[in-house]
């Protein structure tokens, strides 16, 4: 039986729901295409020219051809993929068009918000080179359309980074983007593209860090990427490929030679261009992971593991994770039943919470310090012969976009 599509809605209200969430079929699937995306990615480069490393860079750095993708790179890839990195290109292009509003701010540019109502228009049509099917296209543009952050709060964070996986996954698992077909680099040029939108929409919009844990945390805005770089290095053990130490990827020259080729080493250096001061307290746990691993193996089973405690395992992070009927349903994985959803008679005022910027969960949560945080510790670090590395779990916003187009 063909599956039916839904706009998604809220399911997830309190941290109670995340037992509920990892029973879910969503929470199942989200893990498979987690696990397929990092198994295909493995001891595979990025080819150079991709990323737009003026975003990485301090220095004025001249990429002109780099936020498109050439045509001779486009033309090798599946019909689906070329539409993704279109719909990525057609989206930077509005925000050539959006520039940031002039005048101090405290928070995020409210021209934010603009970019957001000219995405949510353009989505529909642009969906159109996927799929023909119109539920489907709701369900899509709601994963894609926050994937870029959030227009209320003006911020980014991982769970935004997790709706764009959401979005890949649910092509994937329609075979709309059929990862057994296409090519290691096609997928990864997919992320490249979307993670130099991020930053740019980062950068130019000044987002603020959703959620964010501060120096406790292992990125302020990012995780999954790191993941996907950690699996580029993990070569098969007949490969030439050079494989930097894991010791030395902080080093200015591994970061020259692998920014454009490695999105581990492309996110430290997005890391320099907008922090100063020592790398140890503006971002220890990853100046930590960089003393304690000698392997890249170690490092990316580390942050598999840290991804499930920290990003799916955090209410603040996938409150805003919505679930359609189709791509990632509220229903148990044994009984395929609808599972409970709480009454929503506090949603006028969460969503009240949600539209004063700067403050994290609005002001139902407290003020965030070391002794009070709850962070997976350095899995990595923890020397344990008789443990197998750990996998990922086998089991396991804005309002959704009205069906319209620009003029």
């Amino acid at each position: 039986m063909a599956p039916q599509f839904s706009t998604p809605i809220k399911c997830i209200y309190d941290a109670s729901d995340l037992s509920n969430f990892k029973n879910s079929i969503a929470f199942e699937r989200l893990h498979d295409v987690i696990r397929i995306i990092v198994q295909k990615v493995k001891g595979t480069s990025l080819p150079k020219n991709v990323f737009d490393l003026s975003l990485v860079t301090r220095a004025d750095v001249n990429t002109p051809a780099s936020r498109n993708l050439g045509d001779d790179l486009l033309e090798t890839f599946s019909e689906s993929g070329r539409a993704i990195v279109e719909i990525i290109q057609s989206f930077n292009k509005l925000l050539d068009e959006t520039p940031p509003l002039e005048g101090p701010r405290r928070f995020g540019n409210m021209a934010r918000r603009e970019w957001q109502d000219k995405i949510e228009a353009d989505v529909g049509p642009l969906l159109h080179k996927l799929t023909k099917k119109e539920d489907l296209q709701l369900e899509l543009s709601y994963y894609l359309v926050n994937s870029f952050g959030s227009p209320i709060r003006l911020d980014y964070g991982s769970g935004h980074e997790l709706s764009f996986i959401a979005f890949v996954g649910g092509l994937m698992e329609l075979k709309i983007l059929d990862v057994s077909q296409i090519d290691a680099t096609e997928i990864l040029i997919i992320f490249a593209k979307y993670y130099d939108l991020v930053r740019r929409l980062i950068l130019e919009y000044s987002l603020e860090p959703a959620g964010s844990h501060g120096v406790w945390g292992l990125d302020d805005h990012f995780h999954f990427i790191y993941i996907l770089g950690a699996a580029q290095f993990n070569v098969d053990g007949n490969s030439k490929q050079y494989v930097p130490p894991v010791s030395q990827v902080l080093s200015s020259l591994i970061i020259e030679d692998f920014k454009e080729t490695n999105l581990y080493v492309n996110a430290i250096a997005f890391i320099f261009k907008i922090k100063s001061g020592p790398f140890n307290e503006h971002s220890p746990i990853i100046f930590d992971i960089h003393k304690t691993v000698s392997l890249w193996s170690k490092v990316l089973s580390g942050l598999l593991k840290m991804y499930e405690v920290e990003v799916l395992g955090k209410f603040p992070v996938v409150q805003h994770f919505w679930f359609g009927s189709g791509l990632f349903p509220w229903l148990d994985t044994e009984t395929r039943q609808k599972l409970p959803v709480k009454d929503v008679a506090n949603e006028e005022k969460e969503e009240k919470e949600d539209t004063l910027p700067g403050f994290i969960n609005g002001y139902a949560g407290q003020k965030t310090t070391k002794a009070n945080i709850t962070l997976t510790g350095a899995p990595w670090a923890r020397q344990n012969p008789g443990a197998t590395p750990h996998a990922l779990h086998s089991r396991g916003p804005t309002r959704p976009i009205p069906k319209n187009s620009r003029g």
